[in-house]
């Protein structure tokens, strides 16, 4: 194959300051009590774009379900500084702060936890870029993501019915990981909408060798931001014949293998669905909306 190189986002932070992740994710609240918005998205290499407020000032924002905590752009650190980590495993120091105002439409995220730093590299790939939606705000409501419409509803009630189809959540420090199916064998992996990704592997993983035995991959080269700026990667690029989740069959999935932290499924792996972000159930909820093979993916629901 080719070299390209192609900025992907794979983007996903741990905080390496000794207090509690879910506790600093808890901090905050949502007005009014009860809420409903809709608005649509754009995206950036399939990446979900938001329109936000930041204490009253418009910028868009990278959407990301992997992220442990917020992110917001800055010249400058503010507030005490600590070591983050990457999808990469590449680090960066970065302050925190509780930000006052988040809002979206009628909805307002008040006294948030965040990092904050100059995020070199991202910043000029989005127009008013203002930094990253994680876990303190996405915790704090229900999304029920569009994909194929490019929309999305925010609500603090149930937003759908039962011809949407559960898949099991296992959460670890507030990040949303599940398990997929891959050969009758079961593989647990982040759920991270902040990688445009639809399957990536750690290059040391024994799934990834198993891969490369099994299947036919190429070389490539790209560029990927994570933190501490672009990175150009070498990888390998393929095709997963059939990764099942739940009871929906995913097939021809394009799968990298390269240096990642672990084991994910990106955003492009729901490409074709809706998907509930159920915080009132601590569940993740899917609906085909293509029946049929579409962008060499098919689903099927059993």
């Amino acid at each position: 194959m080719r070299n390209l190189k192609i900025l992907l986002f794979g983007i996903i932070f741990f905080l390496s300051f000794s207090c509690s992740v879910i506790k600093n994710q808890k901090k905050g609240k949502v007005l009014p009590q009860n809420f409903n918005f809709e608005t649509e998205f754009t995206t950036v290499k399939s990446v979900i774009i938001l329109p936000f407020e930041i204490d009253g000032i418009p910028k868009n924002f990278l959407f990301d379900t992997g992220a442990d905590y917020s992110l917001i752009q800055r010249d400058s650190t503010i507030g005490r500084t600590g070591n983050y980590n990457g999808a990469s495993n590449r680090k960066m120091k970065l302050g925190n702060e509780y930000v006052k105002s988040m809002k979206i439409g009628n909805i307002e995220f008040q006294n948030t936890f965040a990092g904050n730093g100059n995020l070199e590299g991202l910043k000029e790939q989005i127009s008013n870029f203002g930094g990253i939606i994680g876990q303190p705000i996405i915790s704090k409501a229900n999304w029920l993501i569009d994909y194929p419409n490019k929309t999305l509803r925010i609500s603090n009630e149930n937003l759908v019915d039962n011809t949407f189809q559960t898949i099991q959540i296992k959460r670890e420090g507030g990040t949303p990981y599940t398990f997929i199916s891959i050969n009758g064998i079961e593989h647990k992996v982040v759920i991270d909408f902040g990688s445009s990704s639809e399957f990536n592997l750690p290059k040391e993983s024994k799934l990834a060798k198993q891969f490369l035995q099994q299947y036919d991959f190429e070389d490539n080269e790209r560029e990927r931001y994570t933190l501490g700026g672009l990175q150009a990667i070498k990888e390998k690029v393929g095709i997963a014949p059939l990764i099942k989740l739940g009871d929906m069959d995913f097939k021809n999935v394009n799968t990298t293998i390269n240096v990642s932290s672990q084991p994910r499924i990106g955003i492009r792996f729901f490409k074709d669905c809706e998907i509930y972000i159920d915080n009132l159930n601590n569940s993740y909820k899917i609906k085909n909306r293509a029946k049929s093979t579409a962008n060499n993916v098919s689903y099927e629901k059993h």
